[in-house]
């Protein structure tokens, strides 16, 4: 029913009016009901123009910004204190700014934390301190008190000593638990990862670093960068204009910062004490030379953290911003419909949740996405957010997806305006990003305009799946081998909790000792040289499971350096070895090859029964590098090159000398795979020590458990013949 056509307004309340109400209830729906076409939805209304309330803005004579937005229906005041400069780099002094941010309301001048803590709750109100502010609420009868403590904080902290070694200790506890937290390790490495631990925004606060920050590092940056100058005093609530602008000049219209120590130099660098030469974020991080694999190992972890960052040049009044983060909200950010966790959790039962974010910056803008998911699916839970960031740039999105995001992000926006201090950090934004004066006041219409091609075309200027870093933090020898194929450099690089390419941490080795030491005492574990020497024939038969498929691996050797190696499913071959001293092939179900170069140099390495001692004839060079600790033993590093350049490490028990380990970079086509193999269970077989279990992870698990291992028995010599 056309209710335009009858005003309800004329109709009389009388009995003729209802009769005339009942009638038209029941009147067959001619020609409006013929004008409707139902097949089609209504055309959307315009959007609403957004009433921002106004937000009033001063400056004092020291320099210092003052905002007042004004909402007298809660007699409840809030302000905001903040400090605004570049980002700055803390280098070997990583944490000096939290813990600033942390002191700043742990002693004045006048007031111990104690006191201040009591005022505060005297008063029902909330103070607190940043790196780079400080926030403060109270009911409209306690702000003036309430204020007078907010200028006593800002123009006169003390950063006391005790609270100050309190406080430190409190971040040093925080940062020894984070080893032990994937979600932090992803975040602090997946950050060093997006902007470079060069950069303000990658450093990483380390035990070291933090156990250097004194508390005149904290003064030293407080009266460099918190000055009225660079001051923006944000009022929000029950406040006048009058009232906020005279209260701010009152308490801080004559304030002027102390400047500290400092020279600049021929170049410009400035130089504070004692925080050294203040390096400043500069130009912004840009990710080139391809997609990398970057993995933080977590031995026996279930579950993998997966981060695909980069950085994005993408700042809050680029013209693009909110075609952005429509873009992003369609990816991944935050909705259920959203492609990632449409893809990840409800057609592929991955994870419980997967996410993308899209962050614009003055200094550099960052986009990450990820999830957490069983180590088993890890690699394939990262070709499908490759797969759907692709997706997004190549193709237009559909009218219901860009119609639901917008709708949704209308909402959110709308919903946020309900909190008065909403306003205050629009306006902050404003002036600090340098932003339209209407910039909020057109959001919505602004929105509506946002098309499938606009969200593309912000697709593939900031998205490239080609181009990014991705991170997995998560149990090496069950995934690190897989992910090799994805990098385009087809090898995974390793890091540490605190994003620093990973290194293995060893002892010095004994003074005077070297790898033939080492060797030395590893042939006289096994039985010495004499019995090692007396072995002419060696036959290993081991059985495994490989992927849930029983196999049997035989290895045959003749002294000096003949071998044969065949594994086997039941009577089916699926590969073999043969080399007889100088010629080698394989043979498998791909078919049969002679094995040259480098390959043979490998098979060679195989062929001597105890090739260690064998290192001039393989042209091995071995060196002694270090003790570092195996599953609780110290054990001798030794690094071997080999003739080919690569090389491999053997590990050796100290108090047992018996090889425990060997890892080795295997390089293929698909890409560079980590070997591991350990050595275990050592028995002797006529005078002579052999390991009865062989676990090696190369990312396939594989356990070879010993059946016989014969020694000196007859070989037929045809077993060596390579034709």
């Amino acid at each position: 029913m056309n209710r335009g056509t009858i005003p309800m307004k004329r109709l009389r309340s009388s009995i003729l009016g209802r009769i005339a109400v009942a009638a038209l209830l029941v009147l067959p729906m001619s020609t409006t009901a013929q004008k409707l076409d139902r097949t089609k939805a209504p055309a959307p209304a315009a959007p609403p123009k957004v009433q921002v309330a106004a937000a009033k803005h001063h400056v004092l004579s020291n320099g210092m910004h003052v905002i007042v937005v004004e909402n007298h229906k809660l007699p409840i005041v809030s302000v905001q204190f903040r400090f605004d400069h570049e980002p700055l780099a803390q280098g070997a002094l990583a944490g000096y700014q939290d813990l600033m941010g942390e002191l700043l309301t742990s002693g004045t001048a006048r007031s111990t934390k104690e006191q201040i803590d009591q005022r505060v709750d005297a008063m029902g109100a909330t103070l607190t301190g940043s790196t780079d502010a400080l926030y403060a609420s109270s009911l409209k009868k306690n702000f003036k008190e309430l204020m007078n403590l907010v200028y006593e904080v800002v123009v006169t902290p003390a950063f006391p000593s005790e609270e100050f070694e309190k406080a430190r200790t409190r971040y040093m506890s925080g940062l020894k638990s984070r080893a032990d937290d994937p979600d932090q390790i992803a975040e602090v490495v997946g950050r060093a990862l997006t902007y470079g631990k060069g950069h303000p925004y990658g450093e990483v606060v380390t035990e070291e670093s933090l156990s250097k920050v004194k508390r005149e590092h904290l003064q030293a940056f407080y009266e460099r960068f918190f000055r009225p100058e660079n001051g923006y005093l944000v009022f929000v609530g029950d406040i006048s204009e009058n009232e906020a602008k005279a209260m701010a000049k009152s308490l801080f219209g004559d304030w002027q910062q102390k400047k500290p120590v400092s020279s600049v130099d021929e170049n410009g660098v400035e130089t504070v004490k004692p925080l050294g030469p203040l390096r400043f974020a500069g130009k912004p991080p840009v990710m080139i030379g391809g997609r990398n694999m970057s993995f933080v190992d977590r031995p026996g972890s279930a579950q993998s953290v997966i981060k695909v960052v980069a950085p994005v040049d993408l700042k809050p009044n680029d013209p693009m911003a909110l075609s952005a983060q429509v873009m992003n909200t369609i990816l991944g950010g935050g909705v259920f419909n959203a492609r990632l966790m449409q893809n990840l959790r409800e057609a592929r039962a991955f994870t419980y949740g997967a996410y993308s974010s899209l962050d614009p910056d003055r200094s550099c803008g960052s986009f990450s996405a990820g999830c957490s998911v069983r180590n088993e699916v890890t690699d394939s839970a990262i070709t499908e957010i490759m797969y759907e960031m692709e997706r997004i740039r190549e193709a237009p999105v559909s009218d219901e997806e860009l119609t639901l995001t917008k709708n949704y992000m209308a909402g959110s926006f709308a919903r946020s305006l309900e909190d008065p201090r909403t306003i205050a950090r629009f306006a902050l934004n404003t002036l600090i990003n340098g932003l339209p004066a209407d910039h909020y006041a057109t959001y919505l219409q602004r929105l509506d305009t946002v098309s499938a091609a606009s969200v593309q075309a912000a697709a593939k200027r900031l998205l490239d799946p080609d181009n990014a870093n991705v991170l997995t933090v998560g149990d090496k020898a069950s995934v690190g081998n897989k992910l090799a194929p994805l990098s385009f450099h087809r090898t995974v690089i390793y890091y540490d909790a605190n994003g620093d390419v990973y290194r293995e941490t060893a002892e010095p080795a004994p003074a005077g000792m070297t790898a033939k030491d080492v060797v030395d005492a590893y042939v006289n574990a096994l039985g010495g040289i004499s019995a090692v020497n007396k072995v002419m024939t060696l036959k290993k038969t081991y059985k495994a499971t490989i992927q849930g498929m029983p196999v049997t691996m035989v290895e045959q050797h003749s002294a000096p350096n003949k071998y044969a190696m065949t594994l086997g499913n039941g009577p089916m071959v699926l590969q073999s070895i043969v080399f007889d001293g100088t010629r080698a092939k394989r043979k498998g179900m791909e078919g049969t090859a002679e094995l040259l170069d480098e390959q043979l140099q490998d098979v060679l390495q195989s062929a001597y029964i105890v090739p260690e001692l064998m290192k001039t004839e393989l042209g091995n060079i071995p060196k002694l590098t270090g003790v570092v600790e195996i599953d609780g033993r110290k054990c001798y590093r030794v690094v071997t090159e080999k003739l080919s350049g690569d090389s491999f490490t053997d590990y050796f028990d100290k108090e047992s000398g018996l090889k425990v380990r060997r890892t080795e970079i295997q390089m293929t086509e698909e890409g560079n795979f980590t070997v591991t193999t350990d050595f275990k269970d050592y028995k002797e077989v006529q005078g002579v020590k052999f390991p009865h279990t062989i676990d090696q992870n190369a990312g396939v698990h594989m356990l070879f458990e010993a059946s016989t291992i014969e020694v000196n028995g007859a070989i037929p010599a045809t077993v060596f013949n390579v034709d």
